[in-house]
């Protein structure tokens, strides 16, 4: 596993890099070669990185669903939504 484990740096990562380590951990798990401890390990840290995909999916979409778009094709409407409001998470 790579070594960037811990939570402040999944917290650096965008959805694609996190998707892409997610899906090591699930390739090595079902490889069935790891350990048990280190397969406690890995589950615990895709735990945290589905976490933190799942949480840019829900901005994104928020940040989307703000985007009113008229018949021409151009922004009329764009609600303020802040980027580091993670109040609700």
């Amino acid at each position: 596993m790579n070594k960037k484990s811990n939570l402040s740096d999944i917290s650096t990562l965008d959805f694609e890099e996190a998707m892409d380590q997610l899906n090591e951990i699930i390739e090595g798990l079902e490889s069935g070669d790891v350990k048990l401890s280190e397969s406690v390990e890995k589950f615990e840290y895709g735990s945290k990185l589905a976490k933190h995909c799942k949480e840019l999916l829900e901005n994104a979409e928020s940040r989307i669903k703000a985007i009113k778009i008229d018949k021409k094709g151009e922004i009329i409407s764009e609600k303020d939504i802040s980027l580091s409001d993670e109040s609700d998470h």
